[in-house]
């Protein structure tokens, strides 16, 4: 779901449905309590429910501007507001800390970062290892 390239992260189904759903259900909710009553605590309900609706939108948001992809020799890195590449060739080295990989060029610079427990890592990972990236 939401490739962006033949070797990519993806978002997984069943989180984005369930978030998708939960911001649907909160705003049709709290426009329904608005709708109906007027008394104090159905207020302070439909305000509530509009912040979670403001939450599932920010996760949405995250789950969708969180990718790594691969195209030709050069891996390309977003996260949120952040995006960054690098060619294959000038990759020093990876290393992995709290589920996050780290892209470092061959100057120690980190580069930027790839979520480990991102659908189709797999793939990712198998390219760079067959392109010779270091590891640590």
């Amino acid at each position: 779901m939401f490739r962006h390239g033949e070797i990519s992260t993806e978002i997984e189904k069943k989180p984005f449905v369930v978030t998708l759903a939960v911001l649907i259900i909160s705003v049709l909710a709290a426009i329904l309590i608005l709708a109906l009553s007027h008394q104090p605590l159905a207020v302070f309900a439909a305000v509530l429910l509009l912040i979670m609706a403001i939450c599932c939108g920010l996760v949405i948001f995250g789950m969708m501007s969180d990718y790594c992809y691969i195209d030709g020799e050069k891996l390309y890195m977003h996260y949120l507001f952040k995006g960054s590449n690098i060619a294959l060739k000038d990759i020093g080295y990876i290393s992995l800390k709290d589920n996050v990989y780290s892209v470092f060029d061959r100057k120690e610079n980190k580069v930027g970062t790839i979520n480990a427990l991102a659908l189709g890592i797999d793939e990712i990972l198998h390219k760079l290892n067959t392109s010779k990236v270091l590891f640590k």
